[in-house]
């Protein structure tokens, strides 16, 4: 089953409990929450004072109430939004204000991406790639003869990009998205999420349903296997340099390597604090995590289903619960400095620090 519940490719139905989770919020509509910056710490770890980071409060998203998923920001002040119905807005003031873009499309748009103020992409629903020139005040259809649902997108400069999705969908282009090619990656698996590390186009990974961990460090030309004992689907990646890097996924599962990801650890799952759960079965529903980002090797944050909402100071030995102040489900998030960073999620949900 796929992050993203009902789908239909080929002729088969994919139903997957995230979705349905996801679509509660077009009934919940905007949700005013304001997360505070005092976690509950784990045994053995002071946290230090709080930090600008720390303190989140709600950002009002235009009384828009589809779920959110996508989230990028170019700067402190600048960013875009994505989610269902084809929905993106966009702010040049932090949020204070969010103008609606017309996106031409009613598709599900789940990532978005950009490499300046003007240049960016978002992918999403039965192969949608939507490109613009213009901060997103016009948008331009990408063929790329895919019908599969596309989750992910990601560019290292304004020529080439990465887009990721179901079924083993990788695609690359060398040309800004005027051409996009099929890459071979040796898996039917569905891909949730492609990252390359800033300012290296040479080193990516890429993670999807049942632990699949794809490396690259010839900048795409090959991907390989990597090689992960824990079988959870993972949705979110991310690394600091060539060797530290985390994934997150159903379960609670946080994994970690210290080798560029020729082994990995648990850091968080089953058993392991803060997550806990007490109702059989219920494990998936309770704990799925769904974005890590990392500010630097030590400091990191971690989004997930039901308001949960992690935090590391000591490179992921520890993890603490931010108080969310909801119970809704977390989803997109990205830090454009150390003293910004931007949450979304279902109901129209917007959280920044």
């Amino acid at each position: 089953m796929g992050k993203y519940g009902q789908e239909k490719t080929e002729g088969t139905t994919w139903v997957g409990k995230i979705r349905s989770r996801l679509a509660s919020g077009l009934v919940a509509g905007s949700v005013a929450a304001f997360l505070v910056g005092t976690g509950i710490a784990s045994p053995g770890l002071t946290l230090p004072p709080a930090s600008a980071a720390d303190r989140w409060t709600f950002a009002d998203s235009l009384g828009i109430g589809v779920p959110f998923d996508g989230v990028y920001f170019i700067n402190a002040s600048e960013g875009w939004v994505s989610g269902a119905s084809g929905v993106i807005i966009h702010t040049t003031d932090a949020g204070k204000t969010w103008s609606p873009l017309n996106t031409g499309t009613t598709h599900w748009i789940h990532s978005v991406d950009f490499v300046d103020s003007s240049h960016g992409w978002a992918v999403g629903n039965n192969g949608l790639i939507l490109s613009t020139e213009d901060g997103g005040k016009t948008w331009a259809t990408q063929e790329t003869g895919v019908p599969f649902d596309l989750y992910s997108v990601t560019f290292t400069d304004p020529q080439n990009g990465w887009v990721s999705g179901f079924a083993g969908t990788l695609l690359h282009t060398t040309d800004g998205g005027s051409h996009w090619a099929k890459v071979s990656t040796d898996t039917a698996q569905w891909i949730m999420k492609v990252a390359f590390l800033k300012g290296d186009a040479s080193h990516g990974w890429a993670v999807g349903q049942e632990g699949l961990i794809l490396a690259t460090s010839d900048g795409g030309n090959t991907w390989k296997k990597q090689n992960n004992p824990v079988r959870k689907d993972l949705y979110g990646v991310t690394f600091v340099d060539q060797n530290r890097g985390w994934v997150v996924g159903t379960h609670g599962i946080i994994e970690y390597t210290s080798n560029g990801g020729q082994s990995w650890v648990i850091q968080n799952g089953p058993g392991r604090g803060p997550l806990t759960w007490s109702v059989a079965g219920m494990e998936r529903e309770s704990n799925d995590l769904h974005t890590v980002v990392f500010l630097n090797d030590k400091v990191g944050y971690v989004t997930g289903v039901l308001g949960i909402f992690l935090k590391t100071v000591d490179g992921g030995n520890h993890w603490t619960l931010v108080k969310s102040g909801t119970n809704l489900d977390l989803y997109g998030m990205t830090f454009p400095d150390s003293s910004h960073g931007w949450v979304v999620g279902v109901g129209g949900m917007i959280l920044h620090s």
